[in-house]
């Protein structure tokens, strides 16, 4: 999801797994909502492009579904869908569904944040070739994000990776864990033998 933080919401693309850490529901339920055409994907980039890409009125329409979509009428979730495409990302206080005036500012506004935290969380890491072969790390270092997931899987405490990584900061980490949560490393995690009897050695 490239560009930064400051864009437009109309050029908003995320996958469903970034869609999970806006919206805060299961990638199973976003891609379920994508199958029944609940909502709209963005055209592809390319023809050989088959990833599933959604855009800002579809992130604000499944925060509200979850949040009050039990209250809607099939009909009245097919004109919220319609009035939050017609806004393409500008700001809206509020839709009309009939009788029901809906306010979509502070949902639209945690998406807003929750978008920017992609951002920030994608600045925090560095994915270069000649570094660790192309393993994400946190900037400015060798430390691959793969291991603080892995530890702090196992249990470590933020105080604990800190003290056996003195060049990270509390929002270095926190980056580097989020980043993990999002872009969920491929294949069998690896052993890491925290606590487990085994000496270790942690560091950069």
């Amino acid at each position: 999801m490239p560009g930064t933080s400051e864009r437009r919401a109309s050029t908003v693309a995320v996958s469903p797994r970034e869609a999970v850490f806006v919206t805060g529901l299961s990638e199973k339920t976003i891609n379920q909502a994508i199958d029944r055409n609940e909502v709209a994907v963005l055209p592809a980039r390319r023809e050989d492009d088959h990833e599933r890409l959604l855009g800002f009125p579809e992130l604000v329409y499944l925060r509200l579904r979850d949040s009050i979509g039990r209250l809607l009428s099939p009909e009245g979730k097919r004109m919220l869908r319609e009035q939050l495409a017609q806004a393409r990302g500008e700001p809206v206080e509020s839709v009309s569904l009939g009788a029901l005036e809906l306010a979509v500012a502070p949902e639209s506004e945690t998406v807003r944040d929750r978008l920017a935290r992609i951002e920030e969380v994608r600045s925090s890491v560095t994915v270069d070739p000649s570094v660790r072969a192309g393993e994400p790390v946190v900037r400015g270092t060798r430390i691959p994000v793969s291991v603080l997931a892995d530890l702090d899987s196992q249990g470590a405490s933020p105080e604990e990776l800190l003290e056996d990584y003195p060049s990270l900061t509390p929002e270095s980490l926190q980056a580097a864990l989020d980043y993990a949560r999002l872009y969920p490393r491929r294949g069998r995690p690896r052993r890491t033998p925290w606590r487990d009897g085994v000496v270790i050695r942690r560091g950069p």
